[in-house]
């Protein structure tokens, strides 16, 4: 047993599995670090998960934004894209380290047909995590808005450690499992910096960023 855990570790840290090694280990960090409510899931987004995307005009998009987009890797927030990624890509890496680097010790070819494995197996699973995502991007453009609308005015509690003009997660009280909303702080209300564990009240839904401008629950 331990015999085959060490073997197990050893090729996690060849090249190029132990680069999708540090992603499973940093997206694992970042899921755990969310749960806490130390962040919220769409703190790193490739645009707003309902906007219509253009694909095909990547005139003003950079290199690697204009590569998202081909691949379909868009609509949803950016750390589930980075999940499966790391994912397919581990298992994929894995699988070459296990049947075919074991051929190559060291050397020039070592890194060669390493590098070739590490832009294939990235690709793959970039194409992988297009397919993936689609129906769920889809779905996510039709849940209808009037359920915004209908959530104001109702009070929610701030699950993350604070709530900043960038990030700030709430949960709602729905009567089942409870929603989490993204939420911004009131524009006109400077004096209470919002934590985690206040009430605040959903006072407008911010349609282009799908989030609530909230402002701090006056006590009755």
């Amino acid at each position: 047993m331990q015999e085959s855990f060490l073997v197990f570790i050893t090729k996690i840290s060849l090249y190029p599995t132990f680069i999708f090694t540090g992603l499973v280990m940093f997206v694992t960090l970042y899921w755990v670090v969310s749960l806490l409510g130390m962040a919220d899931m769409d703190s790193v987004d490739l645009g707003d998960s309902g906007g219509d995307v253009d694909a095909s005009n990547l005139s003003s998009a950079g290199f690697f934004t204009g590569l998202m987009l081909k691949f379909g890797l868009y609509g949803v927030p950016l750390i589930i894209i980075l999940s499966l990624i790391s994912l397919i890509g581990w298992l994929l890496s894995y699988l070459y380290s296990s049947f075919l680097h074991q051929y190559f010790d060291s050397g020039l070819l070592y890194y060669l047909f390493g590098t070739g494995a590490l832009i294939f197996v990235l690709v793959v699973s970039m194409w992988l995590t297009g397919i993936i995502i689609s129906p769920i991007r889809k779905n996510i453009t039709k849940i209808p808005k009037r359920n915004a609308s209908s959530n104001i005015g109702k009070t929610a509690i701030v699950r993350t450690l604070s709530v900043t003009d960038k990030h700030g997660e709430a949960e709602l009280s729905d009567g089942g499992a409870g929603l989490i909303l993204r939420i911004r702080p009131d524009i006109n209300d400077n004096d209470h910096l919002l934590k985690q564990g206040d009430k605040v009240v959903l006072v407008e839904y911010l349609d282009e960023i799908n989030a609530y401008r909230v402002a701090l629950a006056k006590d009755k």
